[in-house]
């Protein structure tokens, strides 16, 4: 009798479900059991629902375990066994591969995000404007570690931000930057060129701070205003506290999430005497360093001289 109770029951849970091709199923966070047999049932046609539920809760009570929420793939081939032990696992929940670039805000990744994981922009946003870091006294800006993840279709909002937090103190931590750190690396992100740049942009910015200098760093206006354009007049005159033309020293936060070249060269800034630099205005993108105003100027004459050939070609 028992041999055939287990032969039954190896039987039903052999049965495949009744689709054709294959079909997603959205298990929300925290759904009871039955809910989320239900929803399979509603997209998958199972043939003994009410067989998968019980082995189900059965499992959850036996184990302890606890289903995973998320996106899942099922198609034709699945059976009831790989329905229930889906759920149990997750491995039948959709992923996807998302590269986030260095130096993008945090407005700028829940873009990313929103295309490519199908989480909702402004659901990221309002976690990264809601979250902090270090005792609670810093915004998440700085700290989401530019890299490729794979994670779990239309993943949590909150999910995504903690993995990009949690990848920016397994590889910065060992770094043991300080706040300021972190604000002038997102400075040095913006405008160099090339990761060789990086340490020679960091020593123009730490000598402007020895001599008194404000910083006067386009990126950081543009972050203020909260647009990437070419900046006016009014735009330099603008009171925002991250207008370093106006205010003395570093901005309150950083500009945007830099990558390890650029915090490395932030802690470790070339040693020089120069104090501004301006793009050489070619295909290169790097810059003429300056130590004096006047040398400057001259730097910046070739500059406009090189656009002006650039657009005659």
């Amino acid at each position: 009798m028992i041999v055939l109770s287990c032969g039954f029951v190896v039987y039903l849970l052999s049965l495949r479900i009744g689709i054709s091709g294959s079909t997603t199923v959205l298990i929300p966070r925290n759904s009871p059991i039955i809910e989320a047999v239900d929803s399979i049932n509603a997209r998958c046609k199972l043939p003994t629902p009410w067989f998968v539920a019980i082995l189900a809760r059965g499992a959850g009570r036996i184990s302890d375990m606890k289903i995973k929420s998320g996106w899942y793939v099922f198609t034709a081939e699945d059976t009831q066994f790989d329905i229930l032990k889906a759920l149990f696992t997750g491995k039948r929940r959709k992923t996807v591969w998302v590269t986030i670039p260095e130096g993008l805000t945090f407005r700028e990744i829940a873009g990313i995000v929103e295309k490519n994981v199908g989480t909702d922009s402004a659901d990221f946003v309002q976690w990264c404007d809601s979250y902090s870091v270090r005792n609670n006294k810093e915004s998440v800006e700085g700290y989401l570690m530019p890299d490729t993840y794979e994670f779990y279709w239309k993943e949590d909002a909150s999910v995504i931000g903690i993995r990009l937090l949690d990848n920016w103190t397994a590889k910065m931590g060992t770094l043991s930057a300080s706040s300021s750190d972190v604000i002038l690396a997102s400075i040095v992100q913006a405008e160099a060129a090339t990761t060789t740049e990086m340490p020679r942009i960091a020593g123009v910015y730490r000598n402007r701070m020895k001599a008194g200098m404000k910083l006067e760093a386009d990126p950081t206006v543009q972050y203020g205003i909260g647009q990437k354009r070419r900046l006016s007049y009014n735009d330099l005159a603008n009171t925002n506290p991250w207008n370093t033309y106006r205010v003395d020293g570093l901005p309150p936060t950083p500009i945007n999430n830099p990558g390890y070249a650029a915090l490395k060269a932030a802690m470790n800034p070339e040693e020089h005497n120069y104090l501004f630099f301006v793009s050489r205005g070619d295909s290169t993108r790097e810059h003429r360093f300056a130590r004096t105003a006047s040398e400057h100027a001259r730097n910046v004459m070739l500059y406009r001289k090189q656009k002006r050939l650039g657009k005659l070609e």
